[in-house]
Parts: C-alpha cells; structure tokens; sequence
C-alpha cells in the first residue's frame, strides 16, 4: 500500500470541504492503474495533466488505491486516494460530489469501470457547478452523459455515426466529441520529433508489453530469443520491464547470462529508446501512438477485445503490422512476433514508408488540444 495515501486523503478532502472563494483553476482526474489493468489510464492522464499546469491549471488525481500515487506526485500533481474497490465506481459517488461541490474546471475521468448511473451522477454535479465532465473512451458501450468526450484512437472519426446513434436513442444530451489521432494525449517528450534517421541495417529491436504484463509475453518473447537465438543473432533486443512485471527476477536471470537481452527498468522518458531502436514490438495499446510520434515502425499483438479496433486500425493505415491476438494464439504468439519483427527491420524501404505515414498521423500535441477544448467549454 502507498505509504502516503493518509496523509493526502486528509489534504485532498480538505480541498473538497473548505469555505471560502471557489477553486475555478483545478481540473481532477479519475483514474486508475494497478497490476490488473496496467498504467494506460494514468499514464495518458498524466499526458493531458501536464498539458494543463503549462496553462495554468492546478490538477488532482483521485484514485482508488495508491499503485500509481508516486507515479503522479513525481511529476508534479497532487493525489487524493479513496482506498476504495476500483471496481465499483458508484460507491464512491458521495466523495466525488464534494469535490464537484468545489467548482473546479472540469472532472476527466478515465476508467472502463463506470457506469450509467455514476456517470449521471456526476454530470448533473458538474452541470450544477458549471464544470466540464470529460469522459475518455474507446470502448461506445453506451451513451455517455457528459459534456466532453474524448476517443484518441486512430479509428475514433469513423464511429461518430455509432456514437450519435447512441445517444439519438436515450434521453441524454450528445456532449461536445473529440474523435481521432489529432486529440492523443502524448507526453512533452513526443513532441517536436525531427524525423526519423531510418538506418539501413537494423540492429535495435524494442520490446514493449506495458506496465504489468499479465500475459507473461515479456518472459516468454526472452525464452523464444533464447531457444532460437542463432535466427535473432544479428539483433540486441530491449526490453522495458513495467514496475509491476510478474516476471522481473526471471528476466533479469536471463539477461544477465544472455549480452543479447538488455533490460530498462523504471523508464521515465521512453521517447530516448523508440527513437534508438529500429523496430519495437508492443501491445496493442496508447504506446502505439508514441511509437507512430518517434516514426518507429513495429509488430504490436492483442490482449484484449478493446484493442482489435485499434490493431485493425493502423494495420488498414499500413502504419503497424498485428501479429494476432494472444488468446487465439497462446504460446505460439512468440514466435510469431519476433519473426514479423525481424523480417521488418530486415526491409529497409518498408521501415522508412511506414515512418512517412506515422508522421502524417501523430504530431504529439493531442493533450494541448484536449486542454484547449475543456477550457472553450469551461469559459463559456
């Protein structure tokens, strides 16, 4: 458990229960990571919370439990943590109001967790406050009250008749939508990339399964590199262990009997390592569209019914090859991104096409672009 997660509760909710002049320059985050669901929620949070302080903006993340709580502070926000059941959303609903009840700018909440009825009920505290309930989704499994909402995803403009026929059917008004790879909340470092120097021999191949792993693909690409290593010979292969990888202590094992195997724990900046590796194998998740910013070509794999869109997306756009999903492929998946991956950085004229088109796609400033929005909504 987070060892501070006392001391700012007490703070925090002070915030939400003080008298005197309304905080009008505060935005708050609801969102969660945890072993289970990994850290895409914070981490694109944190994206659009940085973006914010550099306009002025005063950000509070409010959280169920404190896995991610040093994660914020070091960056710079403050942390309010419920100690609640992540999973169960509306029994928070109470302790959300009164922070609502403070008037701050706008409430982003991020979590596949929510429902109709905790969303309702936040919208109308915020409607009565005269803040911007921001909901970021990719999943349309109903219509959102809210007043701005947020799909990042490369196949976001072509659903906006699916989202409108939602709301079309329920007595909810359609809030304000912000659809496409234009409004993707990627950290300063993704932006203002020069152009990728695509090298004709590939050496560097980076390998990315997020902040948990759940699935074990880091170990068991390690184990595939390993028992066919005279294949990958010509490569050093990367990999970024995520601070709560099941398999850290077999992977470090590994790497320290295999020179090939080069290990980065406790990643700050990732943009560094896209932008030194020549092809990156990651799941189907937010890290795409960090490597489309760094124009690193790649292999990505599914987990998860959420992330077929997106595969199908940028495999359509020519931007990123899909190797398949995990739970049809099982332990096959290994082999079979590593030789998709190899045989990439071995076509050097597909490694600098596909850097073209993924330039064209992300610029890295979507999280000024979401600030910018939820402020023309908050000023009126």
């Amino acid at each position: 458990m987070y060892s501070g997660s006392r001391r700012i509760e007490k703070d925090a909710m002070a915030f939400g229960q003080q008298e005197g002049p309304k905080d009008r320059a505060t935005i708050l985050f609801r969102a969660d990571g945890n072993p289970k669901i990994g850290s895409g929620h914070i981490m694109r949070c944190l994206s659009i919370a940085d973006a914010a302080r550099k306009q002025g903006q005063r950000c509070l993340f409010v959280m169920a439990d404190g896995n991610f709580a040093q994660t914020v502070e070091k960056n710079g926000h403050e942390v309010l943590v419920l100690q609640t059941d992540y999973t169960d959303m509306f029994s928070e609903s109470d302790r959300m109001q009164k922070l609502i009840r403070r008037r701050p700018a706008a409430l982003v909440v991020d979590s596949y967790q929510v429902t109709p009825a905790y969303l309702a009920a936040l919208q109308e505290s915020c409607q009565a406050e005269n803040s911007v309930l921001v909901y970021i989704d990719d999943v349309m499994a109903f219509p959102y009250p809210c007043g701005l909402l947020l799909n990042y995803n490369i196949y976001g403009p072509a659903q906006e008749s699916r989202y409108r026929a939602l709301y079309q059917t329920a007595e909810i008004a359609p809030p304000r939508f912000l659809l496409g790879t234009a409004y993707a909340p990627l950290r300063a470092e993704f932006q203002n990339l020069p152009d990728r120097r695509v090298r004709r021999q590939a050496q560097n191949i980076l390998i990315s399964t997020g902040g948990s792993d759940p699935e074990h693909v880091s170990l068991k690409l390690a184990r595939c590199i390993i028992q066919k290593q005279e294949s990958f010979q010509a490569f050093a292969f990367h990999f970024v262990i995520g601070a709560m990888n099941p398999d850290r202590e077999e992977l470090e094992g590994l790497a320290a009997s295999h020179p090939f195997l080069i290990l980065h724990s406790n990643v700050s900046h990732m943009q560094p390592l896209m932008s030194a590796c020549d092809v990156a194998v990651s799941a189907a998740g937010s890290t795409l569209y960090e490597l489309c910013a760094t124009q690193t070509p790649a292999v990505t794999y599914i987990l998860a019914d959420n992330q077929i869109p997106g595969a199908d997306g940028f495999a359509g756009q020519q931007l990123l090859r899909c190797a398949g999903d995990i739970r049809v492929l099982g332990e096959d998946l290994a082999g079979i991104v590593l030789k998709e991956a190899v045989n990439l950085a071995g076509d050097y004229d597909k490694r600098v096409q596909t850097a073209e088109r993924q330039k064209a796609v992300v610029d890295g400033a979507g999280a000024f672009r979401v600030v910018e929005s939820i402020l023309s909504l908050y000023c009126i």
